[in-house]
């Protein structure tokens, strides 16, 4: 009986000697391997960052094709490097745009609506430059034309200054600040680019029975919702730019023109401020394409805590706001036109 189960399993384990041998060594020669700049050590050519530091890892162009990318989701305070899609006359098929969507980790039909839309839209956004820039190749060779676009150049923790209202000269404009007495000036020669869109922002405020052992329950939600259009100029000078909103601004500028509704008012000076600077470059795309930015560019969301209320004795309910806002979202996509000029 022992001798018949030793014979069996002889045989079960007869399909391990036809396993293929192993022919080449997938391991990498001492040669290829990289030394961190921080700790000195060495580290396999197939990533940015040390394994034992985490420092950098700064790799040839012969070495980053071992490159593993890992193009996670940056969260909105880090700085990354954005990978910008420039449409050009390449087809791309089924077949390759599933291609492009699986290296960059993205749904097949918000790329294919990205490649169909045939504007200049954030594909990814990488942790570092390094990255970014194998992504690019890499997306160049699928014939994918891209530049990329840092966000220390969008600045967007630096605010676009509000506008109050404008004079139009006969070569100039003169923009007045809101809140401010202060002004100054772009010459007809200088003005750009006009983009225009609207903000959204949504608010919802909630009640919770408040319990702490955490299990709290939802006893009324408020949600309201509001919109506000704006137009964002621009010099060949200043990537910041200048903002309007239709509520806050003087539009005497308009003249016999002028309408009744900020709504109407602020279409009207867009096409003014087109009939100034016939050579400027006019944006006015943004709100068609705001769910394909939110890819890589996401709106903002906010929850804040407005504390315990007594409801009764020995009874607290919890109230909490969360906003949602697309003002960055905008503004990127506003200062990147800058960038195309």
């Amino acid at each position: 009986m022992y001798n018949r189960k030793i014979m069996e399993r002889n045989d079960s384990d007869e399909w391990l000697k036809n396993l293929p041998l192993q022919t080449e060594d997938i391991r990498f020669k001492p040669e290829e391997m990289v030394a961190c700049a921080k700790c000195r050590r060495l580290n396999p050519p197939n990533r940015l960052k040390c394994f034992y530091c985490g420092g950098e890892v700064v790799l040839t162009d012969a070495q980053s094709q071992f490159l593993k990318l890992n193009l996670r989701k940056l969260e909105s305070w880090e700085k990354g490097f954005n990978v910008i899609f420039l449409p050009n006359s390449q087809v791309f098929d089924e077949a390759k745009t599933a291609k492009i969507a699986e290296f960059l980790k993205t749904e097949n039909e918000v790329l294919r609506k990205i490649i169909a839309a045939k504007n200049p839209l954030p594909m990814v956004r990488a942790e570092t430059e390094k990255e970014a820039a194998t992504v690019q190749t890499r997306l160049c060779e699928i014939g994918v034309k891209t530049f990329i676009l840092s966000d220390e150049a969008l600045a967007i923790d630096r605010t676009t200054q509000r506008l109050r209202g404008i004079e139009f000269l006969d070569d100039r404009l003169v923009l007045i600040f809101f809140n401010q007495d202060e002004t100054t000036e772009i010459s007809r020669g200088d003005f750009a680019l006009i983009v225009a869109g609207a903000v959204f922002e949504r608010r919802i405020e909630a009640t919770e029975n408040y319990n702490k052992n955490g299990d709290n329950k939802i006893l009324n939600q408020t949600e309201t919702a509001s919109d506000e259009t704006l137009i964002d100029i621009y010099s060949r000078s200043n990537p910041l730019g200048f903002r309007i909103y239709a509520k806050g601004f003087d539009f005497s500028c308009l003249g016999a023109e002028k309408e009744m509704t900020a709504k109407d008012n602020i279409k009207k000076l867009a096409e003014k401020l087109r009939q100034f600077a016939p050579d400027a470059r006019f944006v006015d795309d943004y709100v068609s394409n705001r769910t394909l930015l939110a890819n890589v560019w996401e709106v903002e969301q906010k929850t804040a805590s407005q504390g315990l209320k007594r409801e009764s004795f020995g009874r607290f309910n919890l109230g909490n706001l969360t906003t949602v806002n697309n003002t960055a979202q905008f503004t990127k996509y506003s200062r990147l036109q800058w960038h195309l000029l």
